[in-house]
């Protein structure tokens, strides 16, 4: 073995551990992201609202909203990439770990990185969907009258800590990018020892 391959072997080794354990962490983070609440809703409507899942309570009576449960199954295929990159990241360090063949839980982690990129829009645009129709949810039904004013209730909606901070495109964009360029860089490696081992 080359000076050269050696080296390119030690790094793509380091690559591997490193690229797979943020594999699972970017899962386990995306699912906390989308089924944690974003937003709380106090006053005479209550109640919490998540992109999987909401909870509204208009003085103690439920309340359906389309807008929220259209989102709600609109996470699935985020949950599906999400348990994808938990399966390929732990599979990949079972392999490696084992002294197998890890080579395919590379390419399946490159396959991940990729498919969470194009992911990127899909997430902000369903965001942007919640945070539109859970504006609707400040509300004042305070009256003035000729008699003086008639308190009938506020609801004030905020966003939750630190999961409403954390879903958004300045958290979301450097930690996808991260882990395409982590798995960019793993695949890299592992192209140029098999093109050194033919050459």
């Amino acid at each position: 073995m080359s000076k050269k391959e050696l080296i390119l072997v030690r790094r793509l080794r380091k690559l591997t551990i490193l690229t797979s354990a943020y594999s699972v962490f970017l899962g386990v983070f995306m699912i906390y992201l989308v089924a944690t609440p974003v937003y709380l809703v106090e006053g005479v409507v209550r109640g919490y609202v998540a992109l999987t899942r909401y909870e509204l309570l208009f003085y103690d009576t439920p309340l359906r909203c389309d807008t929220f449960t259209s989102v709600s199954l609109l996470t699935i295929p985020i949950l599906i990439l999400s348990v994808f990159l938990i399966f390929t990241g732990a599979l990949t360090l079972y392999l490696f770990f084992n002294n197998r063949d890890f080579h395919t839980g590379i390419r399946l982690m490159l396959g991940g990185a990729l498919s969470s990129q194009a992911f990127l829009g899909y997430i902000f645009a369903l965001v942007k969907v919640v945070s539109t129709a859970i504006a609707s949810l400040n509300i004042n039904l305070n009256q003035v009258t000729s008699a003086g004013i008639l308190y009938l209730g506020i609801s004030r909606v905020s966003l939750t800590y630190p999961a409403g901070y954390l879903l958004s495109p300045l958290t979301l964009l450097p930690a996808i990018l991260t882990y395409v360029f982590l798995a960019s860089a793993t695949y890299l490696h592992e192209t140029l020892i098999e093109e050194l081992k033919t050459s």
